[in-house]
């Protein structure tokens, strides 16, 4: 076996190490103050190596020294004989060899060999976790929603939902038109909107052929009667009876006259009271004057006289209690509480635009109407609503606004509701018979319907329905309970609820999620 070839030396046990290097010198390290023996303070990195050089000696340059307790390698090619106290600017070049780093001139280092470093795999260990742990969350998930007994629960809170609604609309009201054909002069006996009893006279109609000579026919009549009275009065001053008779009528023609002047109270009452007043003198001068042939002749021609015009004569009485009106528009027969409910919405626009809708029934030209009796009864608006996405909820009230010169404000109520042809038409009742005077001359109007709901709220998941009727599932110490709820409201996330029961459900309950 050849010896390698190199610095290295064979020994007698065959094995082979570096030469050994020439004696350096020997220098002694002097201990800090307050260092233990090995020079340096407890829980301190040891400092750097000083030296005392022997007597007469300098020290010799030493460039970057290793800290105490760290060698530097050897320099197998460092001279043996060199002298090394020489200054270090004439010692001869020195390969570069391999140094300890000072710690404050930075970190360790590592020297270049000169091969070729090798190829660092990227670690894909990071992405393969990332990925387990999203695939282990959507497992979680999906067991949730599938695995049997894990339930979904939500509570009840405390709302409140306001809408406000507007569009054009129709009033309908119980009220029926009396005409009459033929019709040659009208007195009224009621006044115009006044609430009347079953039964009290409204108007006094006189048919063709009547003609205003027969009133001043039968007012001659009168005015006879009249003078004749006056005779046989001043010829009986002492009947005291006769004199309050005829006080009695002049009372009742004083007040008459104080109405027309514009005094409080019915004229159409006075003047009953005074024609009952005359009356009864009348009937007390046949009685007191049997025998005077000119008093019963004026008699005969006065009662001849109102039969003849009594045939050209109609009275017309209220059939029911209600309000008066001698004013029309022309839709009370083809739209009323019988018949709205027929209508399209697209009629009810045209409706509203002033349409009479033509009802087949045939109507005399000479028919003249006297007078309409509005019915103190629910009655209907017919509302044309703006916001087609809404959707009515049957029953619901809502406060209905009418707008006119005094506006009106109602409690309605959503009795149903048609969509189609590009509009909604919502149908409204108002039980509030007092406003009828407020819409007694209105027809077409704009409305405005607002709402206010102090409600519940749910998780939209929470709607449970159950034979047909929605409803929540209560989760309480007993059990779980279905109760019944009104759905005001619901986005899909959270649901506006009314309870059936409202001391069932109440805010912080638990429900269940479906």
């Amino acid at each position: 076996m050849q010896p390698p070839q190199g610095p290295y030396q064979q020994n007698a046990d065959s094995s082979y190490y570096p030469p050994q290097q020439p004696a350096q010198p020997q220098w002694t390290q002097m201990p800090l103050p307050n260092q233990g023996p090995s020079g340096q303070m407890p829980g301190q990195v040891p400092p750097p190596a000083q030296m005392t050089p022997p007597p007469g000696q300098q020290i010799p340059y030493q460039g970057n020294q290793p800290m105490a307790g760290f060698a530097a390698p050897g320099n197998p090619y460092q001279n043996p004989y060199q002298n090394p106290y020489q200054n270090p600017q004439q010692m001869p070049p020195q390969p570069q060899m391999y140094q300890q780093p000072h710690p404050q001139q930075g970190g360790y280092q590592t020297p270049k060999t000169g091969m070729p470093r090798p190829k660092q795999k990227k670690k894909k260990g990071g992405y393969i976790i990332l990925a387990l742990v999203v695939v282990a969350l959507a497992a979680f998930i999906v067991l949730r929603m599938i695995a049997p007994g894990q339930t979904a629960y939500g509570y009840v809170q405390s709302g409140s939902l306001s809408a406000r609604y507007t569009g054009d609309a129709v009033v309908v009201r119980n009220e029926t038109v009396f005409a009459q054909d033929g019709v040659s002069q009208i007195e009224y006996e009621a006044d115009e909107g006044a609430q009347v009893k079953r039964g009290a006279n409204v108007a006094t109609i006189y048919t063709s052929g009547f003609s205003a000579k027969e009133w001043t026919t039968l007012d001659n009549y009168r005015n006879q009667i009249k003078e004749y009275h006056k005779v046989l009065i001043s010829e009986a001053a002492s009947d005291t009876k006769l004199i309050s008779l005829m006080s009695k009528v002049r009372e009742r023609a004083l007040e008459a006259q104080k109405l027309v002047q514009g005094a409080k109270g019915s004229l159409g009452n006075q003047e009953a009271l005074l024609a009952a007043a005359m009356q009864d003198q009348r009937i007390y001068m046949k009685q007191k004057y049997p025998d005077d042939q000119k008093l019963s002749r004026l008699y005969d021609d006065e009662n001849n006289q109102m039969q003849r015009i009594s045939t050209w004569t109609k009275q017309y009485a209220a059939p029911a209690d209600g309000l008066v009106s001698f004013y029309t528009d022309g839709f009370e027969t083809a739209l009323n509480m019988t018949t709205y409910e027929s209508y399209s919405p697209t009629q009810m626009r045209s409706i509203y635009n002033g349409t009479v809708p033509d009802t087949g029934a045939t109507v005399s030209r000479n028919s003249v109407p006297i007078y309409r009796l509005v019915r103190q009864e629910p009655w209907v608006v017919l509302m044309l609503c703006n916001e087609l996405e809404w959707t009515p909820v049957t029953g619901r009230s809502y406060k209905l606004l009418i707008e006119s010169f005094d506006n009106t404000i109602v409690d309605a109520t959503v009795e149903s509701f048609t969509r189609s042809g590009g509009e909604l038409l919502v149908r409204l009742r108002i039980e509030e018979t007092s406003a009828l005077s407020n819409v007694l001359y209105i027809r077409s109007c704009k409305v405005q319907l607002g709402e206010s709901v102090n409600t519940l709220m749910v998780p939209s998941r929470a709607i449970y329905i159950q034979e047909g009727r929605k409803g929540v599932v209560m989760t309480t110490e007993g059990g779980e309970y279905w109760t019944g709820v009104e759905v005001i409201s619901d986005d899909g996330t959270v649901a506006y609820v009314i309870p059936e029961n409202p001391g069932v459900l109440y805010e912080g309950i638990r429900v269940r999620l479906f």
